[in-house]
């Protein structure tokens, strides 16, 4: 019976060191692999082939190079097969289908003494507790639709006039890593400017992302301590 015991004993101190002897010779041919050279050509279907370039430039290896064919919507990357899969997940990121979108903007003047002029209106108790305005006037809105990649620009009252890109970032990656499935738009860059005789003056310059029926409101003034501003209000609108 003891000698059995030790048979076991003695059978399986030798399977284990035989699996450690396979690990210590895996580990470091994997790690070998993903210094080798790969070369990888990328077709480009919906976004454009400079943009995606300019964004895995920045990740190339010393070893690394990219050749860009936009007539052929072909990216030819040669690197590392470590840096190589970092940069298939972003041209994958990047290379996204446009989605339809619809935005509802408003803008309205806020002041901290009684509006006189046509248009005075009431508003939310959320933007009383936002903003030290207690009265405002409406100075536009706009429905915006479209498809991400779009470039948008519209004309309101008082010579405003709001210009946004709208991007798709559905895979962005979350700060766990993993891939956030639902549609957010990013609205990048969205500017607010005044147009008037002596020019174009821009007011209001920001980055808004927005998932659907998110509601954003961006104030805009010379201070604030300023008796009157700017409020803009930006939500996401259901598509269909």
């Amino acid at each position: 019976m003891r000698y059995r015991e030790r048979i076991g004993v003695w059978g399986r101190a030798v399977v284990t060191a035989l699996v450690l002897v396979c690990l210590a010779s895996i580990v470091p041919a994997a790690h070998a692999d993903q210094k080798d050279v790969v070369v990888r050509v990328f077709r480009v279907e919906f976004a454009k082939v400079a943009e995606i370039s300019a964004a895995i430039q920045p990740m190339l290896s010393d070893e690394g190079s990219v050749m860009v064919q936009p007539a052929k919507g072909r990216l030819t990357v040669r690197d590392r097969a470590g840096v190589m899969a970092a940069i298939t997940e972003v041209v994958e990121r990047l290379d996204q289908k446009p989605s339809p979108f619809r935005l509802h903007v408003e803008l309205l003047g806020g002041s901290t003494v009684p509006i006189s002029v046509a248009g005075g209106q009431e508003v939310g108790k959320r933007l009383k507790q936002m903003f030290p305005f207690k009265y405002y006037r409406e100075l536009g809105s706009a429905d915006l639709g479209g498809v991400t990649g779009d470039e948008i620009s519209v004309e309101l009252n008082d010579g405003f006039r709001i210009s946004v890109t709208v991007l798709d970032h559905r895979l962005e990656p979350t700060a766990f890593g993993i891939p956030n499935q639902s549609l957010r738009l990013d609205l990048h860059p969205l500017v607010l400017e005044k147009v008037g005789t002596k020019g174009t003056q821009e007011v209001l310059r920001t980055r808004v992302v927005l998932s659907r029926n998110q509601e954003v409101v961006i104030g805009a003034g010379e201070n604030e301590d300023s008796k009157e501003g700017l409020v803009l209000i930006v939500k996401a609108l259901p598509v269909g």
